[in-house]
């Protein structure tokens, strides 16, 4: 079996060799994405955007110590990055290649939901929440399920924009720690 870098390398001249690291590593980036979103329809989007910018940029991909599976999760992570500062899924490179991103059906629906167990992550981060101060609760789902910034965060729990800042920052190290002890249960 080839290697994601001799894939890589093989298709700049035989561009179906790309179909074989898409059939590799779609169903992975699918449920790294649908981990961080909860949303399938985002999720495949940024699936299909991350492997259109991969397809793109395949010609100036290097075999100097970095894995395929590396390079192609450094695309998903920028593409992610964008997501979480814009909130929508620019299919700029999609587009440039003609390609069309098909509505998902409630049974593809359905089958995103069930990657990697996400009701259980679910469970398991409300039961972390629950791990969490009062205030560091508040503090961080002002921060991430309300986006809000840390001036508005620290007005409306009455404390500098340095304790807000804190606040956020130590609830969200406390839920990654509490995550990441249930993870290892």
């Amino acid at each position: 079996m080839d290697s994601d870098e001799e894939l890589i390398v093989r298709s700049r001249r035989d561009p179906e060799a790309f179909r074989a690291l898409y059939d590799r590593w779609s169903k992975p980036l699918l449920a790294f994405f649908y981990r961080r979103t909860f949303d399938p329809e985002v999720s495949a989007d940024l699936l299909a955007e991350t492997f259109a910018v991969a397809f793109e940029r395949r010609r100036r991909f290097r075999r100097i110590g970095r894995s395929g599976a590396g390079w192609l999760f450094g695309i998903a992570r920028r593409e992610l990055s964008h997501w979480y500062r814009h909130q929508e899924v620019e299919l700029r490179a999609v587009r440039r290649l003609g390609l069309e991103v098909p509505e998902l059906d409630d049974d593809s629906i359905a089958r995103i939901e069930s990657l990697d167990e996400v009701e259980s992550l679910r469970a398991s981060l409300a039961d972390a929440l629950k791990g969490l101060s009062v205030t560091e609760r508040q503090a961080v789902e002002l921060r991430v399920v309300d986006e809000l910034d840390y001036g508005e965060i620290a007005t409306r729990l009455d404390c500098s924009e340095a304790t807000a800042r804190q606040r956020v920052h130590r609830g969200l190290k406390r839920l990654n720690h509490l995550m990441t002890k249930e993870a290892t249960l």
